[in-house]
């Protein structure tokens, strides 16, 4: 859909740019009075028509920046109303038809759990989910970060040694966090079953949150299995 976008832009900026040499090159041709040549004319009227496409161009992407925005305010507005909650950036991890690792995104609504992913659209009944967890998958690594500023201040207040030590590198840690929510629920046959959902993007706790607004709204049961 977006190459789509980007194809039909790209389309209707050249369709612009080509009408309006065409036409500037008439008009130019006609008010002619110093006898300029036909390429001066033309080179002149590319150019004024490029400028006024681009001018044209960033008008119509303001005027649809601003429609998204409206409709985009329109539809937190209305979701506010109805209590429906959205979240995206989800990848699905098991636990559903749907192909592995293939991006979700989910409607929380008073009644119901929408998880769209791979093509389908699977609605859970609230009073259908048994339990919500989350999970935290922790990844640090370490590397190593020097600093030019500090060398220079360094080398200004002692010299060498000064800047050795103040460019040193630096053991730094790099934090990234992808949470899990767990979902528990009964199927249409009775049976027990968990599905999985992760965090597309690391350290944004989109699951933690989805989690976090779930959970008042069932009763958390735990399902008792017999060794």
């Amino acid at each position: 859909m977006t190459n789509q976008k980007k194809t039909a832009g790209c389309g209707t900026f050249i369709l612009a740019w080509a009408i309006m040499a065409i036409f500037l090159v008439a008009f130019f041709s006609v008010i002619n009075k110093t006898e300029q040549s036909m390429g001066s004319i033309v080179t002149v009227s590319i150019c004024i028509s490029f400028l006024i496409a681009l001018v044209i161009m960033a008008f119509k992407m303001v005027i649809l920046t601003s429609k998204i925005s409206k409709d985009a305010k329109m539809q937190r507005e209305k979701d506010r109303r109805e209590g429906i909650s959205r979240y995206n950036s989800l990848v699905h991890v098991g636990g559903l038809t749907a192909p592995k690792n293939c991006k979700v995104s989910v409607i929380l609504s008073p009644s119901e759990l929408t998880i769209n992913c791979g093509g389908s659209e699977y609605v859970l009944n609230i009073a259908k989910i048994k339990n919500v967890d989350f999970q935290l998958d922790v990844n640090e690594t370490q590397y190593l970060q020097s600093s030019f500023a500090k060398g220079v201040a360094g080398a200004a207040a002692f010299g060498v040694t000064g800047a050795i030590i103040g460019s040193a590198p630096k053991t730094k840690t790099k934090r990234n966090v992808k949470c899990y929510a767990i979902i528990s629920y009964e199927d249409v046959q009775g049976e027990y079953k968990t599905f999985l959902l992760r965090d597309e993007i690391a350290n944004t706790g989109i699951c933690s949150d989805l989690v976090d607004t779930l959970r008042p709204r069932i009763n958390q049961q735990i399902n008792r299995v017999e060794l």
